[in-house]
């Protein structure tokens, strides 16, 4: 303990360096002296990890140290660029290492278009890590959860790793980052609790992590339970131009695959460039272009999307983060299904994060071509979710997700000659009890909904309506984090 004190008596003194040096207004809160019987003295509270370049609800809500604190920065993101938006950068642990455990029991009751039609038992047993490491010139973020789903209907492995490495030298920049997910069902509402990261610790504040969620591949169309392995690799490179002014590449090449008959696996390679200008420290106006091109390996059919953006971005440090791109698209169809068609239309990528004193909101709302989900050659999809955290009491917090998609077909149905349409929704409302910082209780209800006017195709999951319901109760345990230097 002595030695751990030490260590973070060093830091704040380089701090308190800084401080002195280049930020005179900033002002350090003193530690309490420690009692004398040390049986009597509390447990110590320690500094909330803080994702490098981001803000989470856990890190905002969560009690510090004395002497301790987290102070939101400005938004370096450009918004041409491959990283979800977030409150800002935190000052705070940035160089840690935080494990956690997390076991969840569920019911959930369904039809027998999502696989099983009885009241049926789930378990989840996950372990979760994440990394950070943060220097001068490189910032590296890493988030893996592992694990098992455990049921009388399926058992099936759980693994979910995403990181990101941003090196910086002078007016460059290179990101390089990767999001695989084998999971047994769709990531959009997993586990019935509103995603995965529901399951593994606390909620994030951003819906898909550091990196866009909409550069990966799309499973908005929940399909029966069956194993899927998805893969996105990312690089970015970000030239600063002017002191206002940032031009970015980016490239990513996405991949899903089945483990089961029925389903389309597909793979989309994706180039994106844009340029930023800064009109004042809260405001960026961007031109963004995207290129995607996809591919299914069992069909001769490849559909090409290219899209046109103006965007626009609003920060306001620690409270507001805006942005909004929208612009025309033009796809263009080629295969034995098609032939050579182009279709017009339009695209609109936006996102809101907003902090109350007690109160955190995230909403996102987009529409663009995707791979279809598996179930169809390409799709015009439009996708809403939004994440309502309330801090009920020191020790109680209230969490609300809903997620919402529609999903057209762009190829007609060669048995039927018509477009398939389908309308997905999952809602969900957890009551969270901390025990002790990173450690909690929860009790939840979770409920899925799918309607869809595909009467002929020939996907397991497409042939029907169906609505789903889901109660749980899980316990999260996070150990205390390594900091390092």
């Amino acid at each position: 303990m002595r030695k751990l004190i030490r260590i973070r008596g060093s830091v704040n003194l380089a701090v308190l360096l800084a401080v002195l040096l280049y930020a005179p207004m900033v002002q350090a809160q003193e530690t309490p002296p420690a009692k004398n019987d040390p049986r009597e003295q509390p447990v110590t509270p320690y500094l909330a990890p803080l994702p490098a370049g981001s803000t989470s609800v856990m890190a905002l809500n969560s009690p510090l140290g004395a002497g301790e604190q987290v102070q939101a920065g400005g938004n370096d993101q450009p918004l041409s660029g491959v990283q979800a938006p977030t409150l800002g950068p935190a000052v705070g642990a940035r160089n840690f290492l935080a494990p956690s455990l997390s076991a969840t029991s569920q019911l959930g009751t369904s039809s027998t278009g999502a696989g099983f039609g009885q009241l049926t038992d789930f378990n989840y047993l996950l372990g979760t890590l994440d990394l950070n490491h943060v220097t001068n010139r490189s910032e590296l973020v890493l988030h893996y959860s592992g694990g098992g789903m455990f049921s009388t209907y399926l058992n099936s492995a759980i693994q979910d790793l995403e990181f990101t490495y941003n090196f910086k030298w002078q007016r460059w920049s290179v990101l390089l980052g990767d999001d695989v997910s084998f999971l047994s069902e769709s990531p959009f509402g997993f586990g019935g609790v509103g995603g995965l990261q529901f399951l593994s610790g606390d909620s994030p504040f951003a819906p898909g992590g550091s990196l866009s969620s909409i550069l990966g591949p799309n499973q908005t169309i929940p399909t029966i339970m069956v194993p899927r392995l998805s893969n996105m690799a990312v690089s970015q490179i970000e030239y600063k131009v002017s002191p206002r002014a940032t031009w970015t590449a980016s490239g990513s090449y996405g991949t899903l695959n089945f483990f089961g008959v029925g389903f389309i696996n597909s793979a989309d390679t994706l180039f994106q460039t844009g340029y930023n200008y800064s009109v004042n420290p809260r405001s960026t106006i961007a031109v963004i272009y995207t290129f995607d091109d996809f591919r299914y390996p069992e069909f001769p059919q490849t559909i090409k999307y290219n899209v046109v953006k103006l965007g626009y971005a609003r920060y306001v440090t620690g409270r507001l983060s805006f942005q909004l791109a929208a612009g025309p698209s033009v796809v263009m169809l080629r295969g034995v299904f098609t032939g050579y068609a182009n279709n017009l239309s339009w695209a609109l990528d936006s996102a809101l994060n907003y902090k109350w004193d007690r109160t955190t909101l995230s909403l996102s709302y987009d529409r663009l071509v995707t791979g279809g989900s598996g179930v169809l050659v390409g799709a015009q999809t439009g996708q809403i979710q939004a994440t309502v955290e309330r801090k009920l009491s020191s020790r109680w917090r209230l969490s609300t997700s809903l997620g919402y998609a529609s999903n057209g077909s762009l190829i007609p149905n060669t048995t039927i000659s018509s477009f398939q349409h389908y309308n997905s929704w999952y809602a969900a409302v957890r009551f969270n009890h901390q025990m002790r910082p990173g450690t909690n209780l929860f009790v939840s209800y979770g409920a899925g909904l799918q309607a869809t006017n595909a009467a002929g195709c020939n996907s397991p999951n497409c042939s029907t309506n169906f609505i789903s319901h889901q109660f749980s109760v899980g316990f999260n345990f996070g150990l205390r984090p390594i900091l390092f230097r």
